[in-house]
C-alpha cells in the first residue's frame, strides 16, 4: 500500500468543535455538567478495557533488553 491520505488535522479539529460548538450552544449548565459527566464515565470505562485487554499488535510494543 504505497497510497497516502493527507490528513487536514487543523480543519478536521476546527469542524468537530464548531459541530460539538453548535450541538451544545442551546444546552442548559446542568445539562452540560450531564453530558459532560457522562462523556468522562464513557471515556474512564474505555480506557479500563483498554487496560485489560492485550495489546492489539505486540510488535509495537516496547522491548525490554
Amino acid at each position: 500500500m504505497d497510497e497516502t491520505t493527507p490528513i487536514r488535522a487543523v480543519e478536521m479539529v476546527r469542524k468537530i468543535r464548531d459541530d460539538l460548538a453548535r450541538e451544545l450552544a442551546d444546552k442548559s449548565p446542568t445539562e452540560l455538567i450531564t453530558i459532560l459527566n457522562r462523556a468522562g464515565a464513557t471515556a474512564r470505562d474505555e480506557a479500563r478495557r483498554q487496560q485489560r485487554s492485550p495489546a492489539s499488535n505486540p510488535r509495537m510494543e516496547p522491548s525490554h533488553r
